[in-house]
């Protein structure tokens, strides 16, 4: 099968997984013991909002039954509710008072660009000290390397979040303006901003972008960042005057919650590339090149490496469902307002439509990573057939 009659065909299998996903949340919505019409008028749901045409007085629960449709059956609700998905009404939120495709669109480019940085950290640093472990087996480097790969798993990602902050973020707290950052490095105000997603003196601008960008930009401050205008640029503060400088403040900010999800996941993968390394260093075709007097660098990188991948690619998907379960709290700590910190809130407060709308984004980004890692399959091991 050629690989683009495979990449077609998996996303056609797409679609019954997310009927089937958003089945699912549709019925655990309703067999959880809360009421979401409740949670919505809070105290001042026995108070009267109305009158039926026969005179009785409506209250607010009722109103907000009636509005939410809850007070149609069950089956009627999960037509309508296809029905809306079907043509891309998701609701509305009773927490953020928008449409909830609206409130996921603005949450889902901040995770996710927080989420790849994280990957381009964890991937290249955990392979790289589990082909520096396995080569160096049983001295000191390995131990040293096992000994922080067992810590970034097992250290709670809030802690080290807060201990990031306080050794690299400006103004971090009991150690003056800079932080340690200043004091160790001699960086003067220190390395990186302490939250959010750009400088609070900026509001990043959503109405000076180039004609042919999509107005409002696409929620990637990153990629946004190069497409404002000179126009636009000119009414911003001299400290981010080009379009540089505005990319400069985003990848900043971005830095340490990048770092802090990075460094805890490449623990992992360390150990996954260490003990895949490992088993190929004895293959017989890896003696065989030692033999013949291939250099050392060239059996372990080219020969040895690339069977050993293909176990850290298979996790790959699984990394990015951690880096997005991480990012729930490391977006609480740096005050982003993600699709993680949206969940939460929307929890707290049973507002339904966004928790369904965040589960099926979700489900998308797994099926979407898992159709990567098939594909890059065949990319490092070109026995695998797609089949």
């Amino acid at each position: 099968m050629k690989l683009h009659e495979f990449v077609v065909r998996r996303l056609l299998l797409l679609i019954p997984v997310m009927i089937g996903v958003a089945i699912l949340t549709f019925t655990i919505s309703h067999l959880i013991p809360a009421d979401a019409a409740a949670a919505r008028c809070g105290d001042r749901c026995g108070l009267t909002v109305g009158y039926t045409e026969d005179g009785e007085p409506i209250s607010a629960y009722q109103f907000n039954r009636e509005q939410m449709g809850m007070d149609e059956p069950v089956t009627t609700q999960f037509r309508i509710y296809f029905e809306d998905l079907a043509v891309g009404d998701w609701g509305e939120s009773s927490t953020y008072h928008r449409p909830v495709v609206d409130v996921i669109k603005d949450a889902a480019p901040i995770t996710l660009e927080m989420t790849f940085f994280a990957l381009l950290i964890a991937y290249p640093l955990g392979i790289t000290l589990g082909i520096l472990s396995a080569v160096r087996q049983d001295r000191m480097f390995d131990h040293v390397s096992r000994f922080f790969a067992i810590a970034f798993v097992s250290l709670p990602i809030f802690w080290f979040a807060m201990v990031l902050q306080l050794l690299f973020a400006i103004g971090a707290p009991e150690s003056g303006p800079g932080g340690y950052c200043e004091i160790v490095l001699g960086i003067e105000g220190g390395c990186f901003p302490i939250f959010g997603r750009h400088d609070p003196s900026l509001t990043y601008p959503v109405d000076g972008f180039a004609f042919y960008f999509p107005a409002g930009g696409t929620g990637f401050h990153l990629i946004d960042s190069w497409f404002v205008t000179d126009q636009k640029l000119a009414t911003l503060p001299a400290d981010y005057g080009s379009n540089w400088l505005l990319f400069k403040d985003t990848l900043l900010h971005l830095a340490l919650p990048s770092a802090c999800l990075g460094i805890a996941s490449s623990g992992a993968l360390l150990r996954y590339m260490r003990a895949s390394l490992l088993e190929v260093l004895h293959e017989d075709y890896v003696r065989t090149a030692r033999a013949k007097g291939v250099s050392e660098f060239r059996v372990v990188v080219v020969h040895a490496c690339r069977n050993a991948l293909i176990p850290i690619v298979t996790i790959l998907g699984f990394s990015i469902g951690g880096a997005l379960s991480g990012a729930v709290l490391t977006e609480t700590i740096f005050a982003f307002n993600g699709m993680g910190r949206v969940a939460v809130k929307s929890i707290q407060y049973i507002d339904l439509p966004v928790i369904m709308g965040v589960t099926i984004i979700t489900a998308v980004i797994f099926l979407l990573s898992n159709l990567v890692v098939d594909i890059l399959y065949a990319i490092v091991d070109p026995r695998v057939r797609l089949e």
